[in-house]
C-alpha cells in the first residue's frame, strides 16, 4: 500500500471520529458510544496506519538511496577505468615508471586521490579526465591535508565515501549489533538534556452521582547524556600503498572500522562515562538478578534467572526486545542435555554463530555480541546477560565518521597513516527500569 493511499485512510477516519464529536456535542449519540468508537476502533486503526506510512516512507526513502547509490558507484566506476589513450611507454610526464604505478593502481579511485597528491600526472590526469578546471566535484586537488569528510562533497566525501568511509559505516551498522537494537537521534551539542516524569492517577469504581476519585502524583527528573570523540589510526607503508594490487584501501576500511566498532560497543555495554559514554552495566537504577550456582553442566539455573530476569522487566515496563548476551554464555545453554541426553533448547532453532541472533528463549530474541564482557566477578571470569527494551536506550550520533590520511606523520620511515574519527554519545538511564542484568558466580566459567 502506498503513502498516498495510507494518508487518505487516517484522513477518512479523522474525519470519522469529528462526526462522532459532532453527533454526540449535539445529543445524537451516546456520549459513552462516541468514546468507545473512538478509543477502541479508530484510534488504534489511526496508530497502525501512521505506522504502516512510516515504514512506507522508510522504505521509499531506502529505495530512493540505494539507487542513488548505484548511479554514484557506476559513476566512480566510469572514473576508475582507465583513459582511452593509456599505454606503457608513455612520454613527457607519464614516465614508465608511472604508467606502471597507475596501471596497478587503476582499480582504485581513492589512491588515485592519494597519488596525485604526491605529484604523479597520471593519477591527477585520470581523475580529471572530461571535467573543465582543476576541480572534481568540488575537489580540488591541490589542496593539501584535506579532511574526507562523510556526505560533505567539497571535502572530498563525494569521492572517498563509497571506497572508505561507506565500508566503514556499513561495517559499524552490521558489526555492532546494539546498534540495530538500540534508538538512534542525531544532535548537534556536546550534551543532551532528558525530562523524565513519573505520572500517576487514581481510578475506581463509584456510585451514582458519588465524588470521582481524584488523586495525582507527578515526579520530574533530569537526566543528562554526553558525547564523546572515538578515533582510530591505520598506519600503511608507502610501498604498499603504491605496489599493492588489489588497492590497500580495503585493508585500511577494515583495520578502521574494527577498531571503530569495538570502541563504540563496548563503551555502550561498560563505559565508565568517563571520557566515553556511560554503558548499561554501569547505569544507576537498573535492576538485577544474581544467579549464584555455579554448576557448568546444567543450564536449568541459568534459565530460571533469565525467566525471573524477563518477568522483572515485564513488571516494571514491559515487553523486552532482546536478551544480550556473550556466545560462551549461550554455548553453554544450547548444549545442555537432561540425564536421558536430550537437548534442553531445541539446536535446530538455536543455532551457535548466527549473528546478531542467536535464537530465542522463551519467545525473546537472543542477540550474541562478544565485547558483553567475561572478565566480572571476585574471580573476574563471571559474563553478565542483559535482558530489556533496548528501544529505550539511546544512541546519539553527533558525528558522522570521517577519514583522513597524512604522509606527513612518518615521513622519515615512508609511511602514511589514515585516522577516522567519529563523536557519538549513548544512555540507558532515560528508562533504566527497561533493563535487568544477570550476573553473579553462576555466569563464572572454569
Amino acid at each position: 500500500m502506498d503513502i498516498a493511499e495510507l494518508t487518505t485512510q487516517i484522513d477518512a477516519l479523522t474525519a470519522r471520529a469529528n462526526e462522532a464529536l459532532e453527533a454526540a456535542k449535539a445529543g445524537e449519540t451516546p456520549v459513552e458510544e462516541v468514546k468507545a468508537l473512538i478509543n477502541d476502533e479508530i484510534k488504534p486503526e489511526i496508530d497502525r496506519i501512521k505506522t504502516d506510512r512510516a515504514e512506507a516512507e522508510r522504505t521509499a526513502q531506502m529505495e530512493a538511496l540505494t539507487t542513488a547509490f548505484g548511479t554514484l558507484q557506476s559513476q566512480v566506476e566510469t572514473l576508475r577505468q582507465p583513459m582511452s589513450d593509456f599505454s606503457l611507454g608513455g612520454s613527457g610526464e607519464d614516465s614508465p615508471d608511472n604508467q606502471d604505478i597507475y596501471e596497478r593502481e587503476g582499480k582504485s579511485f581513492f589512491n588515485d586521490i592519494v597519488l596525485s597528491r604526491r605529484g604523479i600526472p597520471a593519477a591527477r590526469e585520470r581523475l580529471l579526465d572530461g571535467v573543465e578546471g582543476k576541480a572534481l566535484h568540488g575537489f580540488n586537488l591541490d589542496e593539501e591535508g584535506k579532511a574526507m569528510s562523510e556526505g560533505t562533497a567539497n571535502q572530498g566525501g563525494y569521492l572517498v565515501q563509497p571506497s572508505v568511509e561507506r565500508r566503514i559505516v556499513l561495517a559499524r551498522e552490521s558489526d555492532n549489533v546494539l546498534r540495530s537494537l538500540c534508538s538512534k537521534i542525531n544532535v548537534n551539542t556536546n550534551a543532551v538534556q532528558f525530562d523524565s516524569i513519573s505520572l500517576t492517577t487514581a481510578a475506581g469504581w463509584v456510585a451514582e452521582l458519588a465524588v470521582k476519585p481524584e488523586t495525582t502524583s507527578m515526579a520530574l527528573a533530569s537526566i543528562s547524556a554526553s558525547v564523546f570523540t572515538a578515533a582510530g589510526l591505520a598506519t600503511i607503508s608507502n610501498q604498499l600503498l603504491a605496489d599493492s594490487n588489489p588497492a590497500v584501501d580495503g585493508l585500511v576500511t577494515a583495520d578502521l572500522a574494527k577498531r571503530l566498532v569495538a570502541l563504540e560497543e563496548t563503551a555502550f555495554l561498560t563505559g565508565s562515562g568517563t571520557g566515553q559514554p556511560l554503558g548499561i552495566l554501569n547505569t544507576p537504577g537498573i535492576s538485577a538478578t544474581t544467579l549464584t550456582s555455579t554448576s557448568i553442566s546444567a543450564a536449568a539455573g541459568l534459565l530460571d534467572a533469565v525467566l525471573d530476569s524477563i518477568m522483572k522487566v515485564q513488571s516494571a515496563h514491559g515487553q523486552p526486545s532482546a536478551i544480550v548476551m556473550h556466545p560462551r554464555t549461550w554455548t553453554r545453554i544450547i548444549k545442555d542435555r537432561d540425564a536421558a541426553g536430550v537437548w534442553t533448547i531445541e539446536p535446530r532453532e538455536n543455532r551457535i554463530g548466527a549473528r546478531p541472533t542467536g535464537g530465542t528463549l522463551f519467545g525473546v530474541p537472543v542477540v550474541l555480541s562478544n565485547r558483553v564482557p567475561t572478565n566480572l566477578g571476585g574471580t573476574t571470569n563471571e559474563s553478565r546477560i542483559i535482558v530489556g527494551d533496548f528501544s529505550e536506550a539511546l544512541i546519539l550520533d553527533r558525528q558522522g565518521i570521517t577519514v583522513d590520511e597524512s604522509p606527513h606523520v612518518y615521513f622519515t620511515s615512508n609511511q602514511t597513516v589514515f585516522r577516522a574519527e567519529m563523536r557519538v554519545g549513548f544512555t540507558a538511564a532515560r528508562t533504566p527500569v527497561a533493563f535487568d542484568v544477570i550476573g553473579g558466580a553462576g555466569l563464572a566459567l572454569g
